[in-house]
């Protein structure tokens, strides 16, 4: 009989286990509950200290993360963010007594994917002082954790874990995948969402008949293909030079897909999207939900026109050029909408909070909302005293601090000397900073 014995002591690996277990229900799921899809990037540091017997897990945010590197890239630069104290995720003393170079017992990694709704949790072990095994954890939201097997690559990555851990490294690998193919090739990204490519060919009639299974492609997709049947976005990435879509040179694929640019701008490589708005607008209204905002679409196919909702509020704005900038920069919707929406998102959600705040501030007068945008003050007599975009308002002060709620009274009530007057008279917040 063989026995094989454990490279790392019980005691170690019970450790380790614990602080995994505890950085799941007590730190990280509960941001997972109160922040959905936008949920940051989280770290903790495992250390045993020698000096006073300490076991304690350092908690760090990890916000500089690139996004969109592949799995492999991704392993490599937290081994050596957790290798050197420099970059501020190892202690360099003992959180408990501050004896320098306490020892690495594990790091662990969290990065929430929105497009399956679960957590990947990467944990860096350690054997003394250097990482000697990489584990991979799928954790769902009711804390059910799955161990997965080290992908090879970002295709890989996807069909293990149902999402790509970034879409521009899955876009990367893809092409190289499929470059000589003999025919157009296709890929679903998330639900909405498809990437292709009619391959590599320096020939017309060549590369005419690659494409010639688009049409039936289309067709099919719009029967209610993962329960979408509209498919109205398909777009071609060379369409960025010629339709003057507004993505910046940095953020298109001239960076990302570098290696194929020449090809795909002289047409002899063609990556395209194939996308359902509809569902880009699903995602959207879960973005908006957390600054209780409700979503509407409000146009047909051609159009992409959103209305946004709350209690007032009511804007409707042309998200055409926010959707195809994000097909156009490789991102997912989740991703796409955290980089390019999330600002507009925040405030308007803070915007819907501006009317009720001034009818508490001024009671005496009478508040109301205009087109669903804008802000109309009137005094006790029923003159208009004020009119403001609530957004502008929303956003130029900072509603949840006092200081900030009198400079917005002070402007609004800057707008007409006889309210101003009756408003210090009756001691309004604010009265007193013009």
């Amino acid at each position: 009989m063989l026995l094989h014995f454990p490279s790392e002591p019980l005691a170690t690996r019970d450790l380790r286990r614990d602080a995994l277990e505890r950085f799941r229900w007590r730190c990280r799921l509960p941001v997972l509950r109160n922040h959905g899809p936008e949920s940051g990037d989280l770290g903790i540091f495992v250390t045993a200290c020698d000096a006073c017997g300490s076991r304690t897990a350092r908690l760090s945010g990890l916000p500089d993360v690139d996004p969109d590197t592949a799995l492999d890239g991704l392993i490599a630069e937290l081994r050596t963010r957790a290798g050197r104290v420099r970059y501020g995720w190892r202690p360099a003393t003992c959180p408990a007594c501050d004896a320098p170079d306490p020892e690495p017992v594990s790091a662990v990694y969290a990065r929430y994917m929105p497009e399956i709704e679960h957590d990947l949790h990467i944990e860096l072990v350690f054997g003394r002082h250097r990482v000697v095994a990489v584990e991979l954890h799928r954790v769902a939201l009711d804390g059910t954790s799955t161990a997965i097997p080290r992908p090879t690559g970002p295709l890989a990555f996807q069909e293990a874990f149902g999402a790509p851990l970034g879409l521009r490294a899955l876009w990367r690998a893809f092409i190289t995948r499929h470059v000589y193919d003999e025919a157009m090739v296709v890929r679903a990204v998330e639900p909405g969402y498809v990437i292709g490519l009619r391959p590599f060919t320096d020939e017309p009639v060549e590369a005419e008949a690659m494409l010639a299974p688009f049409g039936p492609f289309i067709e099919q997709m719009r029967q209610g293909v993962e329960g979408y049947a509209g498919w109205d976005a398909i777009t071609f990435f060379y369409e960025r030079e010629h339709d003057d879509i507004p993505v910046p040179f940095a953020e298109s694929y001239h960076a990302w897909l570098g290696g194929y640019a020449a090809e795909i701008g002289g047409g002899l490589l063609e990556p395209f999207v194939v996308a359902d708005s509809d569902a880009f607008v699903d995602r959207l209204a879960e973005h908006a939900a957390l600054y209780g905002l409700r979503v509407q679409r409000d146009s047909g196919e051609g159009a992409l026109f959103v209305r946004f909702f709350a209690g007032h509020l009511d804007l409707r704005l042309n998200l055409g050029p926010v959707f195809f900038q994000i097909l156009h920069r490789g991102l997912t919707f989740e991703r796409g909408i955290t980089a390019l929406f999330l600002r507009e998102l925040r405030a308007m959600g803070e915007a819907r909070k501006v009317p009720s705040l001034v009818q508490r501030l001024l009671p005496g007068h009478t508040v109301r909302v205009v087109r669903g945008q804008y802000l109309e003050l009137l005094d006790p007599a029923g003159e208009r005293a004020a009119f403001g975009d609530l957004v502008r308002l929303a956003t130029h002060y900072d509603l949840d601090d006092p200081a900030g709620q009198a400079e917005l009274i002070a402007e609004l009530l800057a707008r007409d000397p006889a309210l101003a007057r009756s408003s210090t008279e009756a001691g309004a917040p604010g009265a007193r900073t013009r």
